[in-house]
C-alpha cells in the first residue's frame, strides 16, 4: 500500500512539473509587436488598433506609434481614425509600418515590416494593457532627491525597490521565478539601471508583476524614458 502511495505522489509531482514548465514556456514566449501609422509627410496618425475576433486593442500616440504583444501571423488588424476604418492583415510580420495614403474621399495604405520598430522592445506596449499596479516617477523628480544614482533615486521615490541578498528586488507578491529580479527596459531595450545616467532620465514608470511580459515580468518591470538631445541641451541651461 505505501509503495502504490509513493509511486502515486512521483507521478503527482511529474505532473506538476509538466504543467508548470508548460505555463512558463507559454509565457515566456510572449513578443512584442510594435506599429506606426504615418501620412504621406510622416506626420503621426493618432488611431485605435484592435485586433480583428479578439479583445486585444489599444491607440497610438502622435508620433502614429503602437504597441501590442502575442500577435499571430494570421491576424488582422482594424485601424480606426474618425470615421474611416482600414482592414491590414498582418501577414507574418513581426512589426508594422503604416502609411495612410489619402485621395479626397477615397483612401489606401502601404504596410511593410520594420526592423527599426522591432528593435525597440517593448517600449511601446500601453499601460493601460495590464491590469497591474504601476507607478509612474518623472526624472525631475527623481533628480530632487539629490541621488547619485538612477538606483538610489528610485529608492528614494519608492520604497518597494530594495536590495536583497545582494539582488535589487521590486516588492511584489507574484515572486515565482528563481530570480527576484525586475526586468528592466530603458527606450524599450533591456539592461542594468547602473548603466543609466540619473541625469538622462525623463521618466520612469514601475509596474508591479506585468503579466503583458510574460515570465520575464513577473517580478515587475522597470520602464525607463530618456530625453531626446532637445530636452537634454534645455534641461543643462
Amino acid at each position: 500500500m505505501s509503495e502504490e502511495i509513493s509511486i502515486f505522489q512521483g507521478m503527482r509531482r511529474i505532473f506538476t512539473l509538466f504543467v508548470a514548465l508548460f505555463v512558463v514556456a507559454t509565457a515566456d514566449a510572449q513578443e512584442p509587436f510594435n506599429g506606426r501609422i504615418t501620412n504621406i509627410e510622416g506626420k503621426g496618425i493618432k488611431a485605435r488598433i484592435v485586433v480583428k475576433d479578439s479583445d486585444k486593442r489599444t491607440f497610438s500616440d502622435g508620433k502614429g506609434c503602437f504597441g501590442l504583444t502575442d500577435i499571430e501571423a494570421d491576424d488582422v488588424l482594424m485601424i480606426i481614425s474618425r470615421r474611416d476604418t482600414m482592414t491590414i492583415p498582418v501577414e507574418g510580420r513581426k512589426s508594422i509600418d503604416i502609411v495612410w495614403l489619402r485621395e479626397g474621399e477615397s483612401f489606401s495604405f502601404r504596410a511593410e515590416e520594420s526592423e527599426e520598430l522591432m528593435n525597440y522592445g517593448f517600449g511601446y506596449v500601453k499601460r493601460r494593457e495590464s491590469s497591474d499596479y504601476s507607478s509612474g516617477i518623472s526624472g525631475d523628480r527623481l533628480r530632487a532627491t539629490g541621488a547619485k544614482s538612477l538606483v538610489d533615486a528610485i529608492q528614494m521615490c519608492y520604497p518597494g525597490l530594495r536590495y536583497i541578498n545582494g539582488e535589487l528586488c521590486l516588492l511584489t507578491q507574484n515572486s515565482i521565478s528563481s530570480s527576484s529580479s525586475p526586468l528592466i527596459l530603458c527606450d524599450g531595450m533591456e539592461t542594468n539601471l547602473d548603466l543609466i545616467s540619473l541625469y538622462d532620465v525623463k521618466s520612469v514608470e514601475i509596474i508591479k508583476g506585468s503579466n503583458m511580459y510574460g515570465f520575464r515580468g513577473v517580478n515587475g518591470v522597470i520602464l525607463i524614458t530618456t530625453m531626446d538631445a532637445k530636452e537634454a541641451l534645455n534641461k543643462s541651461r
